[in-house]
């Protein structure tokens, strides 16, 4: 039980001091969730939702009340003449007393009240429908543009990971190297004791494994800030200590062909499309300024005054109305014409911006090909200069051995050696990288996740 025990301690330790694999599609979809961008974007779309949902109940009927109660403190009672009873208390609604003697009747209003109900109703107002329509190509836009940066995280993320494992090969062949070294340096310093080399030797050795531990020190540095910067893209704490999975291998590699059209595939092409299509909305609500607008409304009020504040509960009277109200712009002093051609000016650029993407697009499209294309050769040659470099190192190492060689061409050969695999590494993350990039400018990259 106790040997079990230690097993397990042992196995967590090890696990802890090793990093938490992770591979690259656990980062992909760790991305994808726990990106701040990401979620910062799930956000805007329900705002984008909610201005289409606004821009659509603006043209259901809109039902408004209000109301007033004013009491004056300071004011001269109101003259009216002391026409007929019947026309005096029609106009009055009763409050003032009748007096035949006075040609003129006082009137006092220290009290009113008035209160009322409005509907109103959209007939023909061109520019709500038109802001409508523009919600709507904002929303789609919108989800556009969660695709784009759905595609910018992946991309992001995929390169950040590829470029962490390039770096961590190389500290392979380092460290391999090392290693070499250090079992070559034992054996020259018992060959030291024995009189059979140099002591200048040894010296020449320690020197070269000097800088090989210095080499790897700042490499495992640079390791870890890159590994942060990956945590920081997929949304978790940087510091945590992980372990990549997958690796670059000339085994491993893809033999299908990448192939496409990169304008029909782009999905930054379709939004600034898009967006061309809005602006020309914008166009046509700027014109739909100096069209009629014609609203329909109804009016329910009522009031009442008087002296006291109970009379007002007495004189309350209604009235009501219905109509249709019709808006005819005539003169804007030529503004909305500088409107819409401002308008156009910004529609041109748009559609400049376009032309602009498209030769941008292929350019990465034929760029990232040819890059593949090199890089898929270089990875056959060198492939082979490393076997070859391997096997001379360890030629070179039996000659210094049997006192052939000097030392020198033994450490010549084992920089050989890293030169080669160095170049190996790199072929195949520059193959890397260029698959990335047309899997970018084709949508691949961006539909594999989906």
């Amino acid at each position: 039980m106790r040997k079990i025990l230690c097993f397990l301690a042992f196995a967590v330790v090890f696990a802890v001091a090793a990093g938490t694999p992770l591979g690259l599609k656990q980062a992909l979809d760790e991305g994808l969730k726990g990106n701040l961008d990401i979620q910062r974007a799930e956000l805007g779309s329900e705002g984008i939702d909610a201005q289409v949902n606004a821009a659509f109940r603006s043209y259901l009927p809109q039902l408004t009340a209000s109301g007033t109660a004013t009491h004056l403190f300071a004011n001269d009672p109101t003259i009216v003449p002391n026409y007929p009873a019947w026309i005096t208390t029609l106009a009055t609604g009763g409050a003032v007393p009748l007096d035949p003697n006075n040609a003129m009747l006082s009137y006092p209003i220290n009290w009113a009240v008035t209160g009322d109900i409005t509907l109103r109703q959209f007939l023909y107002v061109p520019q709500a429908i038109t802001g409508i329509k523009m919600a709507r190509k904002g929303k789609e836009i919108d989800a556009i543009g969660k695709q784009e940066l759905r595609e910018g995280i992946v991309f992001g993320i995929s390169m950040q990971y590829w470029t962490i494992v390039y770096m961590e090969e190389n500290l392979d062949v380092l460290e391999k190297s090392k290693a070499n070294l250090s079992k070559t340096r034992e054996a020259i310093a018992a060959m030291v004791e024995q009189g059979i080399v140099k002591k200048s030797d040894l010296n020449t050795m320690d020197i070269n494994l000097a800088s090989l531990s210095t080499q790897i020190d700042n490499l495992k540095v640079q390791i870890q800030t890159q590994k942060d910067a990956l945590l920081q893209i997929m949304g978790r704490v940087p510091g945590e200590q992980i372990q990549l999975t997958d690796r670059l291998s000339p085994d491993l590699r893809r033999s299908e062909e990448i192939s496409g059209d990169p304008l029909q595939s782009s999905v930054t092409l379709r939004r600034m499309e898009q967006q061309a299509k809005l602006q020309d909305m914008q166009i046509d609500l700027t014109r739909q300024e100096i069209y009629p607008n014609i609203v329909a409304f109804a009016t329910y009020g009522t009031k009442s005054g008087g002296e006291t504040f109970g009379d007002v509960k007495e004189n309350f009277s209604d009235d009501g109305v219905v109509g249709i109200n019709v808006t005819i712009p005539l003169f804007d002093g030529m503004s909305n014409r500088a409107k819409r051609s401002h308008a156009r000016i910004q529609k041109r650029q748009l559609e400049i911006d376009i032309e602009k993407q498209k030769l941008a697009l292929q350019a990465t499209y034929e760029s990232a090909k040819s890059t593949l294309f090199n890089a898929k050769n270089l990875v056959l040659r060198n492939k082979e200069n490393a076997k070859l470099a391997e096997e001379n190192y360890v030629m070179k190492e039996l000659e210094y051995s049997e006192q052939v060689a000097p030392i020198t061409d033994l450490l010549t050969a084992d920089n050989n050696m890293q030169t080669a695999r160095s170049n190996l590494i790199s072929a195949l993350y520059s193959e890397k990288t260029a698959e990335l990039a047309l899997e970018q400018v084709l949508g691949i990259l961006r539909n594999s996740v989906d």
